[in-house]
């Protein structure tokens, strides 16, 4: 829960001159996660046209808060207010209850002045005075401070005999940075098609390499020459997050992903990172499970909607009916489709 103070808070807009400012606050603010990182605004700009609204909370001239909002603006879903588009959290970031409650209000402002349909927060904490959030999501952590050792002795005798029935099949894993992307993409495209989802463009991952740099690592399991799987991670502090894992659904008989998930907790162990995020799971499901079986455990993410009348934002709902048939219908396209249409149907959906 949040402190509160009485000091006088004035929230503005972040301009491009003010990037130093901002970063420095994520750096030392305890709160602030991997969504609050300055290069997402640009990144996303670049990848899909989407401005941004970067509020900035101050009290007696000090950074105290912050809210980064990108504006995707759909022509068929409206225009929504979001933070963060495209990643599990992002949302407020503050330092006391007092900041929470005026970038509360401000973004309510921008909304009910704007041609915005709805205001969408995503956040690792609650946030008071805000409608009911969305909980059916969940964070998955591993604590990697136990080591490499007690990592291994702690997961099930299934995961340990599939990791070691991959390296058996012959495969093998590489890592690099923004060299590696293209590769990795060719893998991810194709299972994003078989899931039934419109992909992310490719320019949406290089221009992540391009700004995060060593920040950004690519990680490739590989048959001999070819490449049958890989995963995307990002260091952000003392943790590691890995939001975009793909494997060919041919080579699941091999285990690709439970090599590619070793070797990168391996990795990261011997580095010193204290935690393994391995992104966002509805409870419950394959994929909830297929993380819980590393030892990772359930953190909470509230995802508030605020919408503006009967309106809605842009976050799909995975279960409702005309979801699932856009899902059975995508997953017939032929790739050469999905791949070209899919970054111009994703850019505008939210989550």
């Amino acid at each position: 829960m949040y402190s509160s103070s009485k000091l006088e808070v004035a929230v503005g807009r972040a301009g491009e001159d003010h990037g130093a400012e901002w970063s420095q606050y994520v750096l030392r603010a305890p709160a602030s996660t991997l969504g609050h990182d300055w290069r997402w605004r640009k990144i996303i700009r670049n990848a899909y046209g989407h401005d941004s609204v970067y509020l900035i909370a101050r009290q007696a001239g000090v950074v105290r808060g912050i809210l980064p909002l990108i504006v995707v603006d759909s022509p068929l879903l409206g225009t929504s207010l979001a933070s963060m588009p495209f990643l599990d959290y992002g949302g407020i970031c503050a330092d006391d209850e007092s900041v929470v409650c005026r970038l509360v209000q401000e973004v309510r402002r921008l909304s009910a002045s704007s041609t915005s349909t709805a205001i969408e927060l995503r956040q690792m904490t609650e946030v008071p005075d805000l409608p009911e959030p969305r909980c059916d999501k969940v964070m998955m952590m591993l604590d990697l401070t136990g080591g490499e050792a007690g990592i291994w002795k702690a997961l099930p005798a299934k995961v340990r005999n599939q990791v070691r029935k991959a390296e058996k099949n012959g495969l093998s894993t590489v890592v690099g940075g923004r060299e590696l992307v293209e590769e990795f993409y060719q893998v991810f495209v194709v299972n994003m098609r078989d899931l039934g989802s419109p992909v992310h463009g490719l320019s949406f991952f290089t221009g992540m390499a391009t700004e995060f740099g060593s920040q950004l690592r690519v990680r490739l399991v590989c048959e001999g020459n070819k490449t049958v799987g890989g995963l995307i991670s990002l260091c952000f502090k003392d943790k590691v997050i890995v939001p975009w894992a793909s494997a060919l659904r041919e080579y699941f008989p091999k285990c690709p992903n439970n090599l590619l998930y070793w070797h990168e907790i391996l990795d990261r162990c011997a580095q010193g990172f204290k935690q393994f995020d391995f992104g966002r799971s509805s409870v419950g499901s394959g994929t909830y499970d297929f993380k819980r079986q590393w030892g990772a455990e359930p953190a909470p993410l509230f995802w508030y909607e605020l919408t503006m009348g009967n309106r809605q934002g842009n976050a799909i709902n995975g279960t409702s009916l005309k979801y699932r048939l856009f899902r059975e219908a995508w997953q017939r396209l032929p790739l050469g489709v999905t791949a070209a249409l899919g970054p111009r149907i994703r850019k505008y959906l939210t989550n």
